[in-house]
């Protein structure tokens, strides 16, 4: 085995914990096995095709007729590489995309929040904004990381990233394709209190970050895998240079305290708490590893044993309750995020995390008179959009304007 070592010696694939609940027809012609394998490797089968959940909403209707379990097959997973900066994350999940048939889901970036769906920059309209309401993207970030809206910042990460772990398990439960993320939601307390730690936010954004955290993933379905890649923050620094963004080069934020401490957070914490609920597969990634060992240590992995109560999100009481689950990621997420913001705790929202009537006042002005802000996507007559006879259909009602989370779905996939 080429990992250093592999926490969790157990995964549940979706098929595996729906198998418990109902048989899945012979007609369909669906394996029902426990181990990834990789397309080259697969035997073919007929499935249904997949649930166009960019065009329908997964109503009453569909809930009863929709053969959801039978798209399942032993490779509808979610999967989630994580490690520190420019260690080559992005490129090992698009490997393991393509030998796995998987969809990738590319990080959140801020331009999905700034730039509206007709191609606008709302960082165009800062002068205009207040200093709080004014766009802080992730260049900034590294330019000036003390800045007040680096709160702003934390926060906004935090639901790009709980926005995309639901998008990709409505994905995966719609269509039977499984996903693969660089980082997720589930890694963000990692650089949430390195900030704290560093002095870019206060304790006070971080503890309404986590009460946020702590509401919203009761929602979520855990990973089946993650897999981490250790690299020592000598070459980390090196690989920064190599991938040559001049402003992480040039960072102010990539200060040797804080990447030590975001590595000592992962393992302390991050690695620790992940062994509990899924696999973890851990590579030294000083130099880049061999893809096809990787791919041999995934297949060996057997989702269908439990061990040490791992991965018991996938283990559902009904089929009603994955049923529920597809729901709230289909149509209830705006009802979520409500849930999250509610405060019923009490908890203290720093003055940096939020505006006041008069600044809100200046802001709602500011974007009303804005020619591509002044309606929803797809209804504004100024652009040249026809409202008449129009029908809602499926509307984004998510964090950003532009998710890049589905771009890699091709028409088979899809």
């Amino acid at each position: 085995m080429a990992s250093i070592f592999s926490v969790g010696v157990r995964k549940v694939s979706t098929v595996g914990c729906l198998t418990r609940l109902c048989k899945i027809s012979k007609n369909h012609n669906a394996t029902q096995v426990a181990f990834m394998v990789r397309l080259a490797h697969q035997e073919p089968r007929k499935k249904p095709a997949p649930f166009p959940y960019w065009k329908k909403k997964y109503n009453m209707f569909y809930q009863l007729i929709d053969p959801m379990t039978y798209r399942f097959d032993e490779n509808t997973r979610i999967m989630v590489v994580d490690g520190l900066p420019a260690v080559g994350k992005s490129k090992l999940c698009k490997q393991l995309a393509n030998e796995f048939g998987l969809l990738y889901m590319p990080a959140p970036a801020h331009e999905e929040y700034y730039v509206n769906s007709y191609g606008f920059d709302t960082r165009q309209l800062d002068p205009q904004l207040p200093s709080l309401a004014r766009s802080y993207d992730l260049e900034r970030f590294h330019q000036n990381p003390t800045d007040k809206r680096v709160a702003f910042f934390q926060l906004l990460y935090f639901l790009m990233r709980f926005e995309q772990y639901a998008n990709s398990l409505l994905h995966l439960l719609s269509t039977g394709q499984g996903v693969i993320l660089d980082r997720s939601v589930y890694s963000n307390f990692v650089f949430g209190t390195a900030m704290v730690n560093a002095g870019y936010i206060s304790k006070d954004t971080l503890n309404v970050i986590t009460h946020m955290t702590n509401k919203g993933m009761q929602y979520l379905l855990r990973p089946h895998l993650s897999i981490y890649l250790d690299v020592p923050l000598e070459l980390v620094k090196e690989k920064i240079k190599e991938r040559g963004v001049p402003y992480e080069v040039n960072s102010k934020a990539f200060t040797p305290s804080y990447l030590a401490d975001l590595e000592k957070i992962y393992k302390d914490r991050y690695l620790k708490e992940t062994a509990h609920s899924s696999h973890l597969l851990i590579y030294d990634w000083s130099k880049e590893g061999n893809v096809e060992d990787i791919v041999e240590d995934i297949e060996a992995l057997d989702f269908d044993n439990e061990v040490d109560g791992k991965l018991t999100d996938w283990t559902f009481a009904s089929i009603s309750d994955v049923v529920s689950h597809r729901r709230t990621y289909d149509e209830n997420m705006s009802q979520l995020y409500n849930e999250m913001y509610r405060d019923d705790e009490r908890v203290n929202w720093p003055r940096e995390l939020y505006l006041t009537a008069e600044e809100q006042e200046t802001v709602d002005n500011v974007f009303e008179t804005c020619a591509s802000e002044a309606f929803a996507s797809g209804y504004n007559p100024y652009v040249g959009d026809s409202v008449y006879f129009k029908s809602p259909g499926v509307v984004n009602t998510g964090i950003r304007r532009n998710p890049r989370d589905f771009e890699n779905r091709t028409s088979i996939a899809a």
